[in-house]
């Protein structure tokens, strides 16, 4: 299992790997979900020159961050790692994995405005050297007044980093926390017109039953 292990963390960061990073903004939390992942075809291909090389970089990715859970996981496509932590809003600015990432964080929660700003140089060197592509995603329960996300799509906003733009990817964005998120009328359609269709798929299933025990009677 050891080698096993050893070999995954490896791959992980060294060929064709995909990270996300996760944010989420709830009432009194704030939670970190960090994934770093890749194809499983390539796993089985480190040496152990890499190995060695890459244990000693995740130590120093790791460092100082060691109440993040790292978790082992994978499917049929992927295998990888998670690291999780729950903050409560006065830890985030000091704590957060993503402060190490840029000279200048500014995170800031003051008369219920969640406000952060960055420096233009995205400075994790094991994000944007290793990795193909980094997808870091805020998810919020309450309005987003501000952002310079690449993508934006009611209450989550998402920046794509990678080893052409990591020198000019600053990270801003506001929300407030008096306005709670609530969904476009289309959505909550969507959501009502899955509802209703499940319930009568249910009670067309439970009809054809009724039906076939009464011709058996008859």
């Amino acid at each position: 299992m050891k080698k096993i292990i050893l070999l995954l963390i490896t791959t992980i960061l060294l060929t064709g790997c995909q990270s996300t990073y996760d944010i989420k903004f709830t009432d009194n939390k704030i939670e970190d979900t960090i994934k770093i992942y890749t194809n499983n075809s390539v796993v089985q291909n480190a040496t152990t020159k890499q190995t060695q090389n890459f244990q000693n970089e995740l130590g120093n990715w790791e460092r100082g961050y060691e109440y993040y859970k790292r978790e082992l996981y994978a499917t049929e496509e992927i295998t990888g790692y998670q690291y999780t932590y729950s903050f409560n809003y006065q830890e985030y600015d000091a704590m957060s994995q993503l402060r190490k990432c840029y000279e200048d964080f500014n995170f800031s929660y003051e008369n219920n405005r969640v406000k952060l700003t960055t420096s233009n140089k995205f400075l994790c060197k094991t994000y944007y050297k290793d990795i193909d592509n980094l997808t870091l995603t805020i998810t919020s329960d309450y309005k987003i007044i501000n952002s310079n996300a690449n993508t934006k799509s009611h209450n989550t906003h998402t920046w794509t980093i990678n080893k052409d733009n990591y020198q000019n990817m600053p990270i801003e964005f506001e929300i407030d926390k008096t306005q709670p998120y609530t969904a476009p009328k289309e959505e909550k359609e969507i959501d009502i017109l899955g509802i209703l269709s499940c319930i009568i798929f249910v009670l067309l299933i439970i009809v054809l039953i009724v039906k076939r025990k009464e011709r058996r009677r008859n």
